[in-house]
């Protein structure tokens, strides 16, 4: 039996790994509904590649507003994450949980630049063909990897094991976004379509591929959260 000392450091130990475990939680819940933000506003931009390629459809004036609204609360959610972090004496994880904040900051940044590229695109330009085909592909693929960075960190504080495979098909997503870019470039480049389209698109494409390249960052930081969570 131990003594008593013993036992009131062993509850106070008990406590600590609850609060760290509390706190721990509340800021990966934080992080999440950024993430929700993240994928709500690159959602905006998938329906929109849908709607001007299937439909002929320019991007709305309300689309471009609803997406600098989303980039406008995601700043405000990640002023609270910060504020939750600085205040978390001793959460182990800050620094890759800070990285997840920049990561997801950057995503609807991103998201909106590719929004207003689009906007300017699909009032002067339509593509058609292979090209067409691979543009839609592109935006399918953008939208499916920000969907599942953002189950990788829902699974954080719920199962590491599943937070780690979709890490692992984050990285398999984007090695066919990179795939997909190239023939984009290819096809766009070589259509004869007027050169302001021409750099426009190439800049479109280049915004979305950097998204998921975000994405493949934040999917290195979950693996290296996994590690700390573990011990």
């Amino acid at each position: 039996m131990l003594p008593k000392l013993e036992a009131g450091v062993f509850h106070m130990v008990l406590d600590s790994k609850r609060f760290l475990t509390q706190e721990l939680a509340n800021v990966t819940q934080m992080i999440e509904e950024h993430f929700r933000i993240a994928l709500s506003s690159n959602r905006i931009v998938a329906n929109a590649i849908t709607e001007w390629l299937g439909n002929e459809v320019h991007v709305s004036d309300e689309d471009l507003r609803k997406i600098t609204d989303l980039e406008e609360k995601g700043d405000e959610v990640k002023r609270a994450i910060l504020n939750e972090l600085a205040k978390a004496n001793s959460l182990m994880q800050r620094e890759d949980l800070l990285r997840l904040v920049h990561y997801n900051d950057k995503l609807i940044d991103g998201s909106e630049i590719a929004c207003y590229h689009l906007a300017e695109l699909s009032r002067n330009w339509q593509p058609d063909g292979d090209l067409k085909g691979s543009l839609q592909k592109m935006g399918d693929l953008v939208l499916s990897i920000v969907t599942t960075q953002r189950e990788a960190v829902r699974f954080l504080s719920i199962n590491l094991e599943t937070s780690l495979k979709h890490a692992d098909e984050i990285c398999r997503i984007e090695k066919k976004i990179d795939i997909v870019q190239r023939e984009v470039l290819r096809l766009v480049y070589s259509s004869g379509a007027d050169i302001a389209n021409v750099l426009r698109c190439s800049d479109f494409v280049n915004t979305l591929e950097e998204v998921s390249n975000l994405s493949e960052d934040a999917a290195i930081t979950i693996r290296g959260l996994s590690l700390t969570l573990n011990t």
